[in-house]
């Protein structure tokens, strides 16, 4: 009997690091990874790891989750633009809502998702936070 190994295993290439993909031809950065650049439509591309470094552009604040994330609230969701050039879309976290500023350094971190109540099994993610400069 052969055993695969959970999903997030499969997948921890994906979900523990940001994966963007580089235009050989003209350099734009696709995030997440694209077999094709959203720019000049080259489909000569690389894998390329992004520092996970970049600055708060806008966030909003919700005070409504989904059932099981009610400890959580109020959660920021904050688009970022990180240093390479991609914006995403992310959590924010470790910060008081009053103290946060649009153009603030913000890094990626991993935290804690959720745990699955079934198996245990602890599901991490990435979020970001603001960082002194």
């Amino acid at each position: 009997m052969k055993i695969a190994p959970p999903q997030v295993w499969r997948n921890k290439k994906f979900m523990y690091k940001l994966i963007a993909s580089k235009c050989r031809k003209c350099g734009n950065i696709d995030f997440p990874y694209s077999p094709y650049c959203t720019k000049c439509g080259n489909s000569d591309v690389e894998k390329t790891e992004l520092s996970g470094k970049g600055k708060l552009v806008t966030f909003t604040v919700s005070y409504q989750s989904r059932e099981g994330f009610e400890k959580s609230l109020p959660s920021i969701i904050g688009l970022i633009r990180l240093d390479e050039g991609a914006e995403i879309i992310a959590p924010i976290v470790d910060t008081e809502i009053d103290k946060l500023k649009e153009n603030a350094r913000v890094e990626a971190t991993l935290r804690r998702v959720y745990t699955d109540s079934y198996n245990g099994l602890i599901q991490y993610g990435i979020k970001f936070r603001v960082v002194e400069e």
